[in-house]
């Protein structure tokens, strides 16, 4: 006799909830140097923060009523006034999956796996977006020992995330002691890298100066360094001072 599937140990129905205003929310408050002209995040890179599709990140959006354009409102007008995903096809020209894109979900958004899945990467988003808030505290007048602590922390739950340098090259690293390890590097950049970094970053914005670009941070492993200070908020957007 097989044995019975284990139930989940989780709603589904609450989880896609939750799922919808964590990506809307994130939509609609990007983190540093994330944002389009709109102020919102770049579609692209919201799918990448919870593991998705372009596409199915921007059906959550629509779900949640946050995200529209012109084929989309038109898409949901035509829908909302009876006609079918085929009367929509011919009338737009679109493929039944480009009109499927532009529809809100109606019920629960991922089958079992899935959402087991979806739960951890919800709690990492959770984790790294709590982190990333209480490392924001500690740089507005914390003590360096303390911002020094945060931010390695802060690096750790930022491990396996998907980085990109100045020129597009995609990375992630792992952390092992006192080692951060680039997917695309052989060597390691240690704990003390890090701290000289993030030092130099400090005074340079703390007199008003804004970073621009990887070799500024003066440190070896900067051009991996600077992308991961830019979403974890080390490095901030602002004019340069006169």
């Amino acid at each position: 006799m097989a044995r019975p599937k284990k139930k989940p140990t989780f709603d589904i129905e609450d989880l896609s909830k939750q799922v919808i205003e964590a990506v809307s929310d994130m939509y609609m408050n990007p983190p540093e140097h994330t944002a389009d002209d709109s102020g919102r995040m770049y579609l692209n890179l919201l799918a990448e923060e919870f593991g998705l599709t372009p596409l199915k990140a921007r059906k959550l959006l629509i779900t949640s009523g946050v995200y529209e354009t012109p084929t989309s409102y038109q898409v949901n007008e035509l829908y909302k006034s009876g006609k079918s995903v085929k009367e929509i096809q011919t009338l737009m020209g679109l493929s039944a999956a480009s009109v499927s894109g532009y529809l809100p979900y109606q019920k629960t958004i991922y089958n079992l796996e899935e959402s087991t899945l979806l739960a951890e990467r919800l709690r990492k988003y959770r984790s790294r977006k709590a982190a990333v808030r209480q490392l924001a505290v500690d740089l507005n007048g914390g003590e360096l020992e303390q911002i020094k602590e945060n931010l390695w922390n802060t690096l750790i739950c930022f491990e396996g995330y998907p980085f990109k340098t100045a020129k597009g090259l995609r990375y992630y690293y792992t952390v092992k002691r006192n080692e951060i390890f680039i997917s695309r590097k052989e060597k390691s950049v240690t704990r003390a890298s890090v701290f000289i970094a993030l030092e130099t970053a400090m005074e340079l914005q703390n007199a008003g100066t804004r970073i621009t670009g990887p070799k500024m941070l003066r440190c070896f492993g900067a051009s991996y360094l600077y992308p991961v200070f830019q979403r974890l908020g080390v490095i901030r957007d602002g004019e340069e001072k006169a």
